[in-house]
């Protein structure tokens, strides 16, 4: 039995880096504190002149070794004078580093994000957002750490033997395209909406480290993402944010969905929040806001087929957002934003 195990757990081990190899991307629980990563157009459409951030994210911790994710970003805008304050530009950029499985399979990507927003009526209040990133990606992997196929032998596993895999190289790099459109509007006092999409790797990269003839058809796939959001004030001292988002990337799809409800408590804003990751997780939200500094906490909670391996531990995520008004002319920020 002890045996039987063994290979169990090293068949769903190899499933696990099968999966990964593929080159899919990793996901967010907090997709709202990742904006750029989601949508280009989102750069620079804030309520400050510059927006600096960072995301740590760990899953898988309760049956394997964990996947870990970080990221580092940061935007600004800037209103020419030929716009006359009809519209602005934004640019940004994006440092992003995940490391995943018993293969050290890391991926390194650094993206560089503009966009336009144009107003279409007087105060600006509705306005739409056309958003662009280009970037550099390196993929690697630890071969050493890896098991394949071949290295069975009859009804044994022989972890010293040597895989005829053509495995090209640990190690490589490929340039990415994304691009999207957003619309915003803020429709009195009391509430906005902004809506969008987005679809990366435009230019469907090569991404695999095998050296084979079916290694030209490995690109990386389209991935699209649609995602909707609403801001509501309830009281003087409460706001509540709904958001959905849809990702479809490789023949796998995600939904997301939620809210965070934002209390104003003296000087502070507490956030708490529930959202649902459409039959796989169950995840609260708690933070706290002071002086525009942002911190967020979530837990996934793993309600998929998955929990009897996990025992619901899904992954932990933290951000850190902090907006900076440097300007103080009103003269200088010409999208409405909602003011709570």
């Amino acid at each position: 039995m002890r045996g039987l195990w063994r290979i169990g757990l090293l068949l769903f081990a190899i499933l696990l880096v099968s999966q990964f190899l593929k080159g899919q991307d990793v996901h967010y629980s907090q997709m709202y504190a990742t904006p750029l990563y989601v949508n280009p157009a989102f750069t620079g459409n804030h309520d400050c002149d510059y927006r600096i951030a960072a995301n740590y994210r760990q899953q898988a911790a309760s049956f394997t070794i964990p996947f870990t994710t970080y990221t580092a970003w940061g935007d600004t805008r800037f209103f020419p004078k030929f716009t006359n304050r009809r519209g602005w530009f934004g640019l940004g950029a994006h440092l992003f580093y995940d490391n995943a499985g018993y293969g050290d399979l890391t991926k390194v990507q650094g993206m560089m994000y503009g966009s336009y927003s144009q107003g279409f009526n007087a105060d600006n209040s509705l306005y739409g957002s056309l958003g662009v990133g280009i970037g550099v990606t390196n993929r690697s992997v630890n071969i050493g750490n890896l098991n394949f196929g071949d290295q069975w032998n009859d009804l044994e596993y022989d972890f010293s033997g040597t895989s005829l895999e053509s495995i090209r190289s640990n190690s490589i790099f490929y340039p990415d395209f994304n691009l999207g459109l957003m619309l915003h509007q803020l429709v009195n006092d009391t509430w906005m909406y902004e809506v969008g999409a987005s679809v990366s790797h435009i230019n469907r990269p090569k991404d695999t480290f095998y050296d084979s003839e079916d290694a030209d058809e490995n690109k990386l796939g389209y991935k699209f993402i649609a995602h909707a959001s609403l801001q509501y004030i309830l009281t003087e001292r409460l706001l509540i944010k709904p958001e959905a988002y849809y990702i479809a990337h490789e023949g796998a799809e995600e939904i997301t969905f939620g809210a965070n409800l934002v209390a104003n408590v003296v000087e502070l804003n507490l956030h708490a929040g529930i959202w649902y990751r459409v039959g796989r997780d169950i995840i609260p939200t708690l933070g706290v806001e002071y002086n525009k500094l942002t911190i967020l906490f979530s837990y996934d909670i793993n309600v998929s087929s998955q929990r009897v391996a996990t025992n619901y531990k899904g992954g932990f995520e933290f951000s850190i957002i902090k907006r900076i008004c440097a300007r103080t002319s009103t003269k200088r920020k010409p999208c409405k934003m909602l003011e709570f």
